[in-house]
């Protein structure tokens, strides 16, 4: 298809699944989860995700880039207020 991005199979071995690995990644619009807007998770975005960042290959964009940013630190925010920062007051990563 026009724009597409060919998938490296090479690259996708560590999904474990019994479906079919695809042959390429086409730009797929979705709406923000947290905001409702609308954006493009390009074909190119989803080639570093699933071949460089290893994504499962089942997961997809939920979120657009501002929202992923609050998202982030958010978590970041929760787990420091837990205990879980990296560094805690001995110098060891926790």
């Amino acid at each position: 298809p026009l724009g597409a991005v060919a998938a490296d199979h090479a690259q996708l071995a560590h999904n474990n699944t019994y479906g079919l690995l695809p042959a390429f990644y086409v730009d797929r619009p979705f709406d923000c989860r947290n905001c409702g807007a609308s954006e493009v998770w390009t074909a190119k975005q989803q080639k570093w995700w699933y071949e460089i960042a290893k994504g499962h290959i089942d997961s997809v964009a939920v979120r657009c880039g501002p929202c992923r940013v609050i998202e982030r630190a958010r978590i970041a925010e929760a787990r420091r207020r837990a205990g879980h920062s990296q560094d805690n007051e001995e110098g060891r990563i926790s």
